[in-house]
């Protein structure tokens, strides 16, 4: 498990597939500002806590445009990517099925078709321009999140014969959610 960035920030409640916030459209995010900083840490130490490899603000109910990934393929000091308003400016490369799961899925992985690779503009903590180009991996953690921006989750990409096969295990997770949003409240 990625060890929590900072303890002193706490822990944001994943939303499960059927919450309302994961179909919405992020706005933009203001990069170096104190909010979106605020942001991607607690987004840090969230995606630790689950030892995760990517999470988008929309996941953690934060309608904002940004994503955090955590490179495996990279020593443990260079894994933390932040980006703010990312685009996809360009896919590449074969499509490809890759098994995929999602932390607003809990327990559920199908393999999903999306292209090799992606060239990706977006900016860090900072504000500073960067651009990312991945054959790999991170292409597709990256694709998958971005896709959390703007209200595509992973099983929209399925044929809809692999949805209706998966539909038992999707409302158990949309029940699995609302009980934790009931448990919340109280």
């Amino acid at each position: 498990m990625t060890e929590p960035l900072r303890d002193s920030v706490p822990l944001a409640r994943i939303r499960s597939y059927g919450h309302r916030c994961l179909r919405q459209n992020a706005r933009p995010a203001e990069p170096g500002s104190p909010e979106t900083s605020r942001l991607l840490d607690l987004l840090w130490n969230t995606l630790a806590a689950d030892d995760g490899v990517g999470l988008a603000a929309p996941q953690i109910g934060v309608a904002r445009r940004v994503v955090v990934i955590r490179d495996p393929g990279q020593p443990r000091e260079q894994q933390r990517l932040d980006l703010v308003n990312p685009i996809i400016k360009a896919s590449f490369g074969p499509l490809e099925a890759f098994e995929e799961g999602c932390l607003s899925f809990p327990g559920l992985y199908t393999g999903v078709i999306r292209p090799a690779g992606a060239e990706v503009e977006y900016q860090d903590a900072e504000g500073r321009s960067c651009r990312l180009s991945d054959e790999g991996l991170v292409a597709r953690i990256v694709q998958h999140e971005i896709d959390h921006l703007d209200g595509i989750l992973f099983v929209d990409r399925l044929p809809r014969w692999k949805k209706l096969l998966l539909a038992p295990r999707l409302l158990l997770v949309v029940l699995g959610g609302y009980l934790a949003e009931v448990r919340h409240r109280k």
